[in-house]
């Protein structure tokens, strides 16, 4: 949404890869620098395949180009963690890790026997990991070499925002936060309903998007939330 703006402005989001061409939607998109984003998502017409793979944009979603994985993989999170591109694949329960920009990738050991769900990135520590599983939340120290349950809610959606500012938000909507790295945990608030995406901003405000196409934003650390726009 542009800064100032009162209402959401849809992205053109048309693709062109090997010799294919069509719109992309249900896009998870993180910006890898000023403009410059990457993607995945499906495409909705034309001759693309179902499955995007791994697309990139130059112009904050004005063009597109194919990177790797078009008409094979479908990636529901990408976070990245300093020069590498961290996600989670429908079909796959390992984390997977690329070092060349996202060209391609090598699996790292899952957290639990439980889908991940969602990942998130210590932004002062690249090799410490937060994932959000079926079984809880689950974070490693090491790039993935080795995993510790640390909190027990079902489905959470984490949010590094800070060293000190680790959040995750369950199914029931509750929004829970930790200050040093998943240790303890304390019940901060609640988003009311359980997010489809939770996201941390370095100035400390929360973003969460929740059933019914909803964003719901927190300027005090997770302790309330107000409708910032409806998507749908």
């Amino acid at each position: 949404m542009p800064a100032g703006a009162t209402k959401a402005e849809p992205v053109e989001t048309e693709m062109a890869a090997d010799g294919k061409q069509g719109p992309l939607n249900d896009l998870v998109l993180r910006f890898t620098g000023p403009g410059a984003v990457i993607a995945s998502g499906h495409s909705r017409g034309g001759t693309l395949p179902q499955n995007a793979g791994l697309m990139r944009s130059p112009d904050a979603g004005k063009t597109w180009e194919s990177i790797s994985g078009l008409g094979e993989i479908d990636y529901h999170d990408l976070e990245i963690a300093g020069q590498q591109v961290i996600a989670l694949r429908v079909d796959q329960p390992d984390v997977q890790v690329s070092s060349d920009g996202g060209k391609t990738f090598e699996g790292v050991a899952a957290p639990a026997a439980a889908r991940a769900v969602d990942i998130t990135i210590n932004p002062a520590d690249a090799k410490q990991w937060a994932v959000g599983t079926e079984q809880g939340v689950f974070l490693s120290g090491n790039s993935g070499g080795s995993w510790r349950q640390r909190e027990t809610t079902f489905g959470a959606r984490v949010a590094w925002a800070a060293p000190d500012a680790l959040y995750s938000a369950g199914l029931d909507g509750k929004v829970r936060k930790s200050a040093d790295g998943g240790k303890n945990w304390d019940e901060v608030g609640t988003i009311g309903a359980g997010p489809k995406d939770l996201v941390a901003l370095p100035d400390g405000k929360l973003y969460a998007y929740v059933p019914g196409g909803k964003i719901r934003r927190s300027e005090d650390g997770g302790k309330t939330w107000t409708d910032l726009v409806t998507l749908l």
